[in-house]
């Protein structure tokens, strides 16, 4: 059964059985009400006709209980001498009322007619006291509660009517959403693409932020697939080109390297620099792909002498200069010290390599502990600035192609960074040099600290 049907009968089924209680709860509510309020309006007049037998001490008892005989009902009376009870009655009562009821007053079924009754004792004026039975058909108020059961039955079914057609509206509006959602997916996944609900108004129900948060899941899919084929595209012609280049040297080599050894050395000096390359991508492409598999060691740690190790490793392996400069002695920051050193390596390179001039490295504390990396290189067009975190972005690819770069070091820089709740911010003016600060942020929950380490 679909969900709309369902919605429709269990509404439906629902108000049903509450306006079936409700009609019930009124119908015996009323009918105890009325059935009572018969009984206590007999009670006042046997107490009236009980009043009038002690102040009207010469007027005939028989006159008196004529008069006093409730409309269809009866006055039967005991005689105390032969326990025998006479009836006065009325013609529309055609029943043999019983002598022997409970209580004193009380409602009663005589023949299949119903009866409200009340027993009271009188003294006649010659001082003998007889006990009475006054009873009064309740044919009027039994024929009144069948008018309102009538009455009940029709409301109930009347109402019964915008219940069905409101809850069959219900179960289109609550389902139309997800029929729509279904069939969205349903065409994304028979014609490939990437396709949005439609949401009208600024309604806030669940629905609509159902629909809202559908839409942003496909925007943030489809960027993502957008991404990875630009990624694959790209990966796969930065690959081509050195597999290209080893190919084209293999195949002189195969035709002329036997007879020329000058050639012979520069095609193994070029199959060596491209196979260096490709080690070089592919252990990039590793790097980014593992990054969020790899478990992040929190440390408490002092900042400055991980920024010396590095200093000496770079100033080490490179002839350059690199200038530390310090603030201060004591940089305490939550980190992983492998990922950070990681993080510090792959900035300090790319300003290597874009710049002829020392680098310098300045850390300190302002607030929160950051780390900045300045070199008076080439810059970064301003245009530029948002897109050089992004996988195979760079800004001059002929620069790049040269100093060895695939677009990937700033990305990976970037996932490091995020690892770590470190924000990277860059400043750069073309042709004056790019400045990268590191921010260490200290409002994050650390899961656990493996260790702790200061100095």
């Amino acid at each position: 059964m679909k969900l709309k049907n369902k919605i429709h009968l269990s509404s439906t089924l629902l108000m049903f059985f509450v306006l079936a209680i409700l009609a019930v709860v009124i119908y015996f509510s009323f009918s105890s009400l009325a059935y009572n309020s018969e009984v206590e309006r007999l009670k006042s007049e046997v107490d009236v006709m009980t009043a009038t037998f002690n102040t009207n001490t010469s007027q005939d008892p028989g006159d008196v209980l004529r008069a006093y005989v409730p409309v269809d009902g009866l006055i039967k009376e005991k005689n105390p001498s032969t326990n025998l009870f006479s009836t006065i009655q009325r013609p529309s009562v055609q029943v043999e009322f019983p002598t022997n009821v409970e209580g004193t007053s009380g409602r009663m079924t005589v023949e299949g007619e119903q009866f409200a009754y009340v027993t009271a004792p009188v003294i006649w004026p010659s001082g003998e006291v007889v006990e009475l039975i006054i009873a009064q058909s309740l044919r009027e108020v039994n024929a009144n509660l069948a008018t309102l059961r009538i009455v009940l039955f029709s409301v109930s079914l009347l109402a019964m009517i915008p219940i069905f057609l409101s809850s069959a509206l219900l179960g289109r509006v609550l389902t139309r959403p997800i029929e729509g959602l279904t069939g969205t997916m349903q065409r994304i996944q028979r014609d490939g693409s990437f396709e949005k609900l439609p949401i009208a108004g600024n309604s806030q129900d669940e629905l609509s932020q159902m629909g809202i948060a559908f839409n942003e899941m496909i925007g943030l899919l489809e960027e993502n697939y957008k991404k990875q084929e630009e990624f694959v595209s790209n990966a796969s012609h930065e690959l081509r080109t050195p597999l290209t280049v080893i190919s084209s040297y293999a195949d002189l080599l195969q035709r002329r390297g036997a007879q020329e050894p000058a050639i012979q050395e520069e095609a193994l000096t070029a199959i060596r620099n491209e196979t260096e390359r490709m080690r070089q991508l592919i252990e990039q492409l590793l790097h980014i792909a593992r990054r969020s598999e790899a478990q992040v060691e929190w440390q408490k740690i002092n900042l400055a002498p991980v920024l010396g190790q590095v200093m000496t490793a770079m100033n080490a392996s490179y002839k350059r200069e690199f200038k530390l400069q310090l603030e201060d002695e004591m940089l305490l920051v939550t980190t992983d010290v492998q990922k950070l050193k990681q993080l510090l390596y792959i900035l300090l390179d790319n300003a290597r390599k874009y710049s002829e001039a020392s680098i310098e490295i300045q850390a300190g504390k302002k607030g929160e502990v950051f780390v900045k990396i300045k070199d008076y290189g080439v810059g970064i067009p301003k245009e530029s600035l948002p897109h050089v975190f992004e996988r195979f972005y760079r800004v001059d690819k002929a620069r790049s192609r040269e100093t060895g770069g695939f677009g990937l070091g700033l990305a990976l820089a970037k996932e490091l960074a995020d690892s770590l709740h470190i924000q990277l911010e860059i400043e750069s003016i073309e042709q004056l040099g790019t400045t990268v600060t590191v921010v260490f942020s200290e409002n994050f929950n650390v899961p656990a600290l493996q260790s702790e380490q200061e100095g």
